[in-house]
Parts: structure tokens; C-alpha cells; sequence
């Protein structure tokens, strides 16, 4: 009997907590390479945990402050996500507008987003919804969503959960995009580094003139230098002046 009850006791006390899970969600989202694979990962173990009842999905803030789905579990994550950005009102877009938790216990009853709620509900599926704020506290990157197909799905585990979690999610996904900028700056600067080297050699130029030249192209015809560069190490083609 004691060595069985010994037996019981390690598989109880190795069953891990929910903060040693975050960890190594943590290392297993640093390892990812890219923002596309990053978001999908954190869709992903989320969903994994939640079962097929709630769907998830990651929006982020991208170019002229629009928000976009980047990454989803299913359909309907998407769906609820897509009736935000055409109506411009819901849980997901205040989580962002206000850096904050938005939560809706049931869809039916809830006044806040009333066009939203009514087509989430009605052609969607959507009967709760829980929206974490993805922030660094220097960047607002945008949202992780949860949508669950049953009224009053989230409990306060899940919501104390749920913040833990879209807060090591946030971290990785600002990883993810600062190594991108940094990478795709050092490929800018090498391809403008080709380009001004075929026009230092055809032309006899400085490097700063060369450089102008290529800034006076991309000016004049309203294409940035970055595309003007690649076009000219590509083709061999002087860009206009």
C-alpha cells in the first residue's frame, strides 16, 4: 500500500501548473522564426487548451493603424473577427482602442456592440467572448479573442489565465516583428549597397552621388528605394532621373 500511495502522490505532483505551462509556451514561442508562424503558434496552443467549442483568433495593428485577423483556429473566429472591422464596434477593437480585457458574457443580452452582437449571434454562432489586449505597456500589437459557442463560458481561471497567457503571447509576437524590421533593414541596405556599386562602376561616381542618384529615382517616380535598388542590381537598368 505505501509504495502505491507513493506512486499516486508523483503523478499527482507532476501534473503542471498553469504558470509552469506559460513558461514553456513561452520558449516554445521564442523559438518561432517570424510574426506569421509566432501568431499561428499562440492561435494554436490556445485553442489546444480551450477545446473546439471556442474559437480563436490574433488580430494585429498594422500599417495606418487597420486591423487585421493574422491568425485563426477556425471559420468562425474569423467571421466574428470580420464583422469588427466591417461595423467598426465590438470587444476585439475596444481591447485595443483602450489596452484592456473586454468581455461579453452573453451576446444576446449585451448592449455595448448591439449591431455586432446581433450578427455574431445570429449568422456566426457566437455566445460569449472574452478579448485580451496584446501590449508590451510601450506598443498596443494588438488582440487575442476568444469565442465560444456557449453563454458565460469564461470563469475567473480562465480570464486570470487568459491575461498571463496573451501577455507572454504579446512579448513573442514584438520579438518576432522587431528580428523581421531588423532583418529586412539589412537586406534594404545590402541590395542599395549592390545598386550603388553597379552605378559607382558604370558612371565613375562617389558613393554619395550614386546613392543620389538612386533617392532621385525613387522621388521622381514615386517608387520607394528600396524597389528602385532591387530593380536596378536585377536588370542592369539605369533608373530615371
Amino acid at each position: 500500500m505505501g509504495s502505491q500511495d507513493l506512486c499516486l502522490e508523483v503523478v499527482v505532483t507532476d501534473v503542471p501548473t498553469f504558470e509552469q505551462l506559460v513558461a514553456t509556451v513561452a520558449l516554445q514561442l521564442s523559438a518561432e522564426p517570424d510574426t506569421r508562424r509566432t501568431v499561428q503558434r499562440v492561435v494554436d496552443i490556445a485553442a489546444d487548451r480551450l477545446g473546439s467549442d471556442v474559437g480563436v483568433s490574433v488580430s494585429l495593428v498594422g500599417a495606418r493603424q487597420q486591423v487585421q485577423t493574422a491568425g485563426s483556429s477556425d471559420d468562425r473566429a474569423v467571421r466574428a473577427d470580420r464583422l469588427q472591422y466591417l461595423l467598426a464596434e465590438g470587444p476585439c477593437l475596444d481591447a485595443i482602442r483602450h489596452d484592456e480585457q473586454v468581455e461579453i458574457q452573453d451576446l444576446q443580452t449585451e448592449r455595448r456592440y448591439p449591431r455586432w452582437c446581433r450578427q455574431a449571434a445570429d449568422e456566426v454562432g457566437v455566445a460569449s467572448s472574452l478579448s485580451f489586449c496584446l501590449s508590451t505597456g510601450q506598443h498596443v500589437l494588438g488582440a487575442l479573442n476568444l469565442y465560444s459557442v456557449r453563454r458565460e463560458t469564461f470563469d475567473d481561471q480562465l480570464r486570470a489565465e487568459g491575461r498571463l497567457y496573451a501577455a507572454q503571447a504579446a512579448i513573442a509576437v514584438h520579438r518576432a516583428r522587431t528580428q523581421e524590421n531588423l532583418r529586412a533593414a539589412v537586406d534594404t541596405r545590402t541590395v542599395i549597397g549592390q545598386a550603388e556599386g553597379i552605378l559607382m562602376e558604370r558612371l565613375k561616381i562617389t558613393a554619395e552621388e550614386a546613392f543620389q542618384l538612386l533617392r532621385n529615382a525613387s522621388q521622381h517616380s514615386n517608387v520607394q528605394l528600396r524597389e528602385v535598388a532591387e530593380r536596378l542590381a536585377e536588370t542592369g537598368a539605369m533608373p530615371p532621373s
